[in-house]
């Protein structure tokens, strides 16, 4: 009887460790905390994805990108010329345990959504993803007006434009017709929350974000290691997509996963590695399942852009591409010096932006994995325009030109340019402490001193950066934008001028640009030419006012281990970790 129940318990115990499933992945950068209402970062919003879950998703291997119901019954029933949006909830979609619903199964419902939009308004919030959802939904601008006069938001007060018509249905109802408002109700932020769990946990919700996705938070050492295990009340979903018929990778990956149950592993771990070189080892260790091939290291594994031999025979997949992103220089508009709109302020701007060899960084620090930018627009995206041209982008004699047409010279005779009215003109370059920030920074600040500018450096934590960047107090900052959706919308809403405060952190605030956008933004999917002709003309106001320095549209080399099934980089859905597959049997092959 002994030796049965030992064999038993032995049987339980192997098959336990044969289920057990972990993918191992790199952030190169900390995140913030797990608050969809006051966080706005890459990182933080890859795990917030895989807790919450917003009404659409994208399809994993559609390209172009798709979206798809995720806890809808179908897509949103859009009427009223784009004004009206009915969302019809599958039933039986349960939050994950926690001790706020004391032993009870918590069920999504329509009005955990409406909580989500009302807390992206709540002033107490200040929430750098109003922009989502500002000016947007009637009545939702009247209740955060109102909550700026008493102190506190009323969530129990009705709002117009947020109807409960069911248990399971919402209504929302837009001020102006918005097509583009399906692309928002597929992000991370407008993931369904529970108010009982918020309001338990106050300013700590951060780290207890409780939702439906596939994933709960289990473990979180700021900037170091955050754990994220199966949710054991994720209903029954499985690996469905539809990629093109001549997408051979797609339709391989494909085959691999249809008809998985997702999340296809048990746990996650994810490993805050800011430096190249150790993130490059650990890969290499076999102790992270994919990278985006470090710049400093790409000649190593791919010469030529190609799997080095030692590469193939190791079986590393490749799956290179060209993110839908933009990396950019931002200037605070409200700046005394390096903001304002006239003429001797966007020459000054514009001086800085010739004096910068693009292509000297493309190949020197980017390893030639980018493609240079000439508006904020990226190939994949509607709007960007091949043939858009701005001339030479860089042309240092062009640029001390201007400097001196504008009265940039240096009157005190200390080597150093100055201002019209003779004070000191200095160049504030923040920078993160990182050894690629790094190479960054002194390129820049090269480039900008050779024009006869003075540079001062601000070096600190990313996170620290964000926060002082929020409240204005940069004088301008190396940024990079990943899309959230494929419209360029999601990118020029970062120099919309109501979302000051918000998304647009150099605030840039122009008219005209203003009425662009919310042009585009009435315009039906049918007509994207229509709408594709207003983001070139967005593009050449931001090119003649320089509100940004447009850098570069990165390229991708994403490298996963031979033992990663069902995976490949989506640009809208970040780290889809819920779609990655891990074969025990062949990793433990390689692992031998």
């Amino acid at each position: 009887m002994i030796a049965r129940v030992l064999v038993l318990l032995f049987v339980a115990l192997s098959v336990q460790a044969a289920e057990q499933k972990v993918l191992r992945i790199p952030f190169i950068a900390a995140e913030t905390n797990f608050d969809p209402a006051f966080t706005a970062d890459l990182y933080s919003n890859n795990v917030i994805d895989e807790i919450l879950e917003p009404p659409l998703t994208y399809d994993m291997l559609a390209r172009p990108a798709k979206l798809k119901p995720q806890t809808l019954e179908a897509m949103p029933e859009i009427t009223e010329g784009g004004r009206l949006y009915t969302l019809r909830i599958k039933k039986g979609i349960y939050f994950a345990d926690d001790a706020v619903f004391k032993g009870t199964k918590r069920e999504l419902v329509a009005q955990d959504y409406i909580f989500a939009i009302q807390r992206l308004v709540d002033p107490k919030m200040a929430s750098p993803n109003l922009w989502m959802v500002d000016g947007k939904i009637e009545g939702l601008d009247a209740l955060r007006d109102k909550a700026k006069k008493e102190g506190r938001l009323d969530y129990d007060a009705p709002i117009s434009g947020l109807k409960v018509l069911d248990r399971y249905t919402l209504q929302i109802h837009l001020t102006k017709p918005d097509y583009n408002f399906l692309y928002i109700l597929a992000l991370g932020t407008l993931g369904a929350q529970c108010r009982e769990v918020v309001e338990h946990y106050g300013s700590d919700i951060g780290a207890h974000p409780i939702g439906t996705g596939p994933f709960m938070l289990k473990e979180w050492k700021r900037s170091s290691k955050i754990v994220l295990e199966r949710n054991p009340n994720f209903r029954e979903v499985y690996y469905e997509a539809e990629p093109a018929a001549d997408d051979a990778e797609g339709q391989r990956i494909l085959a691999e996963m249809k008809g998985k149950r997702l999340p296809a592993v048990d746990r996650v771990e994810i490993y805050i590695i800011e430096e190249s070189q150790p993130r490059w080892l650990a890969f290499l260790n076999s102790e992270l399942e994919w990278i985006n091939q470090p710049y400093e290291f790409k000649s190593t594994v791919l010469p030529g852009d190609k799997l080095a031999p030692w590469a193939v025979k190791r079986g590393l997949k490749w799956f290179p591409s060209v993110e839908a992103s933009v990396t950019y220089v931002y200037y605070n508009m409200k700046d005394p010096v390096w903001g304002g709109y006239t003429p001797e302020k966007v020459a000054l701007r514009r001086a800085v932006g010739l004096g910068y060899d693009i292509q000297t960084e493309i190949n020197l620090v980017r390893n030639g994995t980018a493609i240079e930018a000439v508006s904020p627009i990226p190939p994949g995206v509607l709007g960007y325009d091949a043939s858009f041209n701005l001339g030479r982008s860089y042309d240092p004699a062009k640029a001390k030109a201007l400097l001196d047409m504008f009265g940039y010279v240096d009157k005190d005779g200390d080597g150093w340019r100055d201002l019209p009215d003779g004070k000191p003109l200095i160049y504030e370059y923040a920078s993160a402490p990182s050894q690629l920030e790094r190479q960054f920074l002194e390129l820049r600040k090269k480039s900008i001193e050779a024009l006869g500018i003075r540079v001062e450096t601000i070096i600190a934590k990313w996170p620290d950066l964000r926060k002082r960047s929020k409240l204005g107090k940069l004088q301008s900052w190396f940024l990079a934008w990943n899309g959230d959706f494929p419209d360029g919308e999601n990118f020029y809403q970062l120099l919309y001028g109501p979302n000051c405060g918000s998304s647009n952190d150099g605030c840039f605030q122009f008219p005209e640009f203003d009425r662009l956008y919310e042009q585009a933004a009435a315009i039906p999917p049918t007509e994207a030419e229509a709408r594709k002709k207003i983001y070139q003309q967005m593009a050449r106001i931001v090119a003649a006012y320089q509100p940004w320095s447009v850098n570069v549209h990165r390229k991708r080399n994403d490298l996963t281990q031979p033992w990663v099934l069902g995976w490949r980089k989506n640009p809208f859905l970040h780290e889809a970790m819920r779609y990655a597959d891990i074969d025990l049997e062949i990793r433990a092959k390689y692992m031998k």
